[in-house]
Order: C-alpha cells, then structure tokens, then sequence
C-alpha cells in the first residue's frame, strides 16, 4: 500500500519496534518510531502485558500494572 502510494519514508506510530524493522526491510526510510497511548482495562491488561514481555511492545508496564 505504501509503494502505491509513492512513500519512500515515514515517521511511524506504533509501539512495535519490530514494525519498524519490517519497513526498513522491504524499502521504507522510517525517520522516526513514535509510541502511542494505551487505554488499559481489566479486560486488556493481559494482552497488553504479554504484547510487552512477548513481543517487545513500548507500552508502560507501570500502568499494566495498575489496570
């Protein structure tokens, strides 16, 4: 999609490191990785803790704490 597009680079916002990885992999200049937020629940804190300890996630795991 980002070829059809006719972006070269980008400044990516996400909290997954390894998506920048991919961009940089198949062609794409990423500038800069820029995390999100995150709204925790108690029916997402799991997830979103493993996304963490699995898969490297940005997320602050202070506040998966709490939820």
């Amino acid at each position: 999609m980002l070829r059809a597009l006719s972006i070269t680079d980008l400044d990516l916002l996400s909290n997954n490191p390894d998506k920048a990885d991919q961009l940089r992999g198949v062609g794409i200049t990423v500038h800069d990785r820029i995390p999100t937020g995150v709204f925790t629940t108690a029916h997402n804190v799991r997830y979103l803790r493993a996304k963490v300890l699995q898969t490297q996630h940005t997320l602050p795991l202070a506040e998966l704490n709490a939820g």
